[in-house]
């Protein structure tokens, strides 16, 4: 009886010493999860902040902003191509949705184009 209780506690242990390990495994692999995900979180909102800081900075020097409604990457890869092929200034910035020209010309000939 004596052996079997021994057995038995033996038994108890190492399961629950298995479970342990796949515990700490799976909250290893959860905070490894959780790091990349801040980490492109941060990241993100570091790209955001940025291109704020930008487009306030080019408004207060006299850009013009066109904002665009949401698209098929077709339709952005079309204005990219437009942009490059017809601005005259040269001078634009973009973030998504949200287009800078320096040129009132470029800006006029862009929301004729994309805006109509």
């Amino acid at each position: 009886m004596v052996l079997c209780q021994r057995a038995r506690r033996q038994l108890v242990y190492t399961t629950l010493g298995r479970t342990m390990k796949k515990k700490r495994l799976l909250t290893d692999r959860t905070n490894g999860l959780e790091d990349e995900l801040m980490t492109k979180m941060s990241l993100q909102m570091q790209q955001e902040i940025d291109a704020e800081v930008l487009r306030s900075m080019f408004k207060k020097l006299g850009w013009h902003e066109i904002v665009l409604a949401p698209m098929t990457a077709e339709t952005g890869a079309a204005i990219d191509d437009w942009v490059k092929e017809n601005t005259k200034g040269r001078s634009h910035w973009t973030h998504g949705l949200v287009w800078m020209f320096e040129e009132d010309r470029d800006a006029m000939w862009f929301k004729l184009k994309w805006l109509s």
